[in-house]
C-alpha cells in the first residue's frame, strides 16, 4: 500500500494549549522525518480570540466570557472556537506537498498553494469562493477565512486557516471591544459588506462534520492521497506536555511590554498595524528591537534582524543594511509590511 501523502486527524474539541503542543510537536516529527505530513480540522469550546504570534498583550486570558490564546503564526487577530472551524497543515518543507515545478516556492506563494484545499472544500459545499492574495479568503468579496504561516528553524511549515462558520470578523470586531477595552489590540473595521460567514453564503446551517468532511476531501483531491487517523496517545501525551510547558511559560503574555522601549513607530500597513519598538542605549544606538502587530514573518528571522540591529545607529543606511542582511536572500520572510525598504524607514523613525 502507498504510503499516504497527507494523515488527516479531525478533532471537534481541540483546546488551544493541546492545539499549541501538537503543533509544536508535529513541526519537530515532520522536519525530521519521523511523521507524515499532518492535517488537523479542528476547534473548540467557547468563545475566543486568536493573537497572532507577534501581538502584544499584557492582559488576562479570560474577560466577559471571552477567552484568548496566542497561535505560533502571525498574522491578525482573529476568531476560534464557537461559530469558527480552523485548519493546521503541518509538512517538512515549504513545498513538500506541491509538484515539482513548485518545490522551491517563495514565501508569498505558500497561502496561494496551501489555501487551494480549502477553496476545493468550498466548492463541494457550493461556495465559489476565491484567494485574492494576501492572507483572505473571499465569497463575493466579502473575507471568510484568514490564513497564516511559519517556517520553523529545521525548514518545518506550519499552514493555518480560520474558517468563519456563523461568526465571522463582524464579531471578532465586537468581541475585542468587550475583552479589550483599553485597545491594547487592534483590528481593521469590519462591515456586512467586507466580512460574511459560511451560514450566510450557503444560506443554511452547517454543522461540523459536514465542513470537517468537506475539508479533508478537499485537500485530499488537491495533494493525492489522504488517510484518516485518529491522534494516538503517544501524541496527546506529547501535546499535553509541551503546551503545559508552552503554558507555564507565559506564552500568552510572551512579548516585551512597551514600557521597556524607548523608542517606538507606528504604521498602517497592507495587514494591519505594524509597530517598530527600539529599547535605545546611552549612545544612541540600538540595544533591544521588537517587531508587533499585524504580519507573517518566519518567527528565527526577528531574532536574525535584533541581532543585525543591535550597536546600530538610528541611520537608514545602517539599518537598512541589517534589514537586507536578514531578508535580502529569500529564506527568511516578512510578508505584510511592503517592500523592505518601508520596514527599515519604519525603524529609522522610532523615537
Amino acid at each position: 500500500m502507498a504510503v499516504p501523502v497527507l494523515e488527516a486527524i479531525v478533532l471537534p474539541a481541540l483546546e488551544p494549549r493541546l492545539l499549541l503542543g501538537l503543533e509544536s510537536y508535529f513541526l519537530e516529527t515532520t522536519a525530521a522525518g519521523h511523521s507524515a505530513p499532518i492535517l488537523l480540522v479542528h476547534t473548540h469550546p467557547g468563545r475566543a480570540l486568536s493573537l497572532g504570534r507577534y501581538h502584544p498583550w499584557s492582559g488576562p486570558a479570560e474577560r466577559g466570557g471571552i477567552i484568548a490564546w496566542r497561535r505560533l503564526t502571525g498574522g491578525r487577530v482573529l476568531g476560534s472556537g464557537e461559530g469558527w472551524l480552523a485548519i493546521t497543515l503541518v509538512v517538512p518543507r515549504r513545498g513538500a506537498l506541491l509538484s515539482e515545478r513548485d518545490a522551491a516556492i517563495a514565501p508569498e506563494q505558500v497561502i496561494n498553494r496551501y489555501v487551494r484545499g480549502l477553496l476545493s472544500a468550498f466548492k463541494t459545499l457550493g461556495l465559489n469562493a476565491f484567494y485574492p492574495g494576501r492572507d483572505a479568503v473571499t465569497a463575493g468579496g466579502r473575507e471568510i477565512a484568514l490564513c497564516s504561516f511559519e517556517v520553523d528553524s529545521a525548514g518545518a511549515m506550519l499552514f493555518e486557516a480560520f474558517v468563519a462558520v456563523n461568526r465571522g470578523m463582524e464579531e471578532v470586531v465586537r468581541d475585542l471591544e468587550r475583552f479589550d477595552p483599553d485597545g491594547e489590540l487592534a483590528t481593521r473595521f469590519y462591515g456586512p459588506d467586507s466580512a460574511s460567514k459560511l451560514v450566510r453564503e450557503l444560506d443554511r446551517d452547517l454543522g461540523f462534520d459536514e465542513l470537517a468532511e468537506a475539508i479533508v476531501g478537499g485537500y485530499s483531491a488537491s495533494f493525492r492521497e489522504t488517510r484518516r487517523r485518529e491522534l494516538s496517545g503517544a501524541e496527546l501525551a506529547q501535546g499535553e506536555y509541551r503546551g503545559a510547558a508552552m503554558e507555564s511559560a507565559g506564552w500568552l503574555n510572551s512579548l516585551v511590554p512597551a514600557l521597556e522601549c524607548s523608542a517606538v513607530a507606528r504604521v498602517n500597513a497592507q495587514l494591519g498595524a505594524i509597530e517598530a519598538r527600539l529599547g535605545i542605549a546611552p549612545g544612541g544606538t540600538i540595544e533591544r528591537f521588537q517587531l508587533t502587530g499585524d504580519f507573517i514573518a518566519n518567527s528565527s528571522a526577528l531574532g536574525r534582524l535584533e541581532s543585525e540591529l543591535r550597536g546600530k545607529p538610528l541611520d537608514f543606511d545602517a539599518i537598512s543594511d541589517a534589514v537586507i542582511k536578514t531578508f535580502g536572500n529569500g529564506d527568511n520572510f516578512l510578508l505584510g509590511a511592503g517592500a523592505l525598504s518601508e520596514l527599515a524607514r519604519l525603524i529609522t523613525r522610532a523615537r
